[in-house]
């Protein structure tokens, strides 16, 4: 099998995961229950009591759709493939796997007394997604290089330098949601809207 193949089967595999662990989110906004009797406007008001589960569903899909915009165009990167980088693209998965559990926690907790408890565990779980992104950008460099040959060492280091910012904000986000519940999940959505904005400009960029 050519490495052109290769490259196609974890990135059809991979998309496949991506495409299970986002439609999975939606199965934590509930159908709410109705009793008899209950007015039009009643019935909407129980139907918008569930915003909790909303909110953690569009933002555990802008997440999950952020990583999977950034591992399409990484791929396009690589030239060949190597067996530390399918574990590490294994790993990447795993966490993509596991987000709607935190986002469901989240949804459950975030308008109660344990609200830190649950911003906290979510903002953990992006933190392994982030760090397990940067494992896998790192299996395409050691122990066998990856990257093609015209790939720039500034686009390169650039790469690597938002991963970094990204680790490092996960982690202050995770600090900061121990007290601040709100501020940790402000700070999780502007980021978000950050990486898609600088990905919609870099794509221009390269097409200028």
């Amino acid at each position: 099998m050519t490495e052109k193949n290769e490259l196609l089967r974890v990135e059809c595999f991979s998309d496949a995961v991506f495409a299970i662990a986002a439609t999975l989110l939606v199965l934590e906004i509930k159908v709410p229950s109705l009793a008899g009797g209950l007015s039009f406007a009643q019935v909407w008001k129980e139907i918008g009591s569930l915003w909790p589960s909303y909110m953690a569903f569009l933002l555990s899909f802008g997440t999950i759709l952020v990583i999977w915009v950034n591992h399409h165009f990484t791929v396009q990167l690589l030239h060949k493939i190597s067996r530390s980088f399918l574990y590490a693209n294994g790993l990447l998965l795993l966490t993509i796997t596991f987000f709607p559990y935190p986002t469901a926690m989240l949804a459950k907790y975030i308008d109660t007394p344990y609200a830190s408890e649950g911003v906290v565990f979510y903002s953990l779980a992006c933190l392994l997604i982030n760090l397990a992104f940067l494992i896998w950008w790192l299996a395409m460099r050691k122990p066998v290089y990856l990257i093609r040959p015209e790939i720039s060492k500034a686009q390169i280091k650039k790469i690597l330098t938002q991963l970094l910012s990204g680790l490092c904000i996960y982690i202050c986000t995770t600090v900061i949601s121990f007290w601040f519940a709100t501020i940790g999940i402000v700070v999780i959505i502007v980021l978000n809207i950050l990486w898609i904005t600088m990905s919609i400009l870099e794509r221009k960029v390269e097409k200028a």
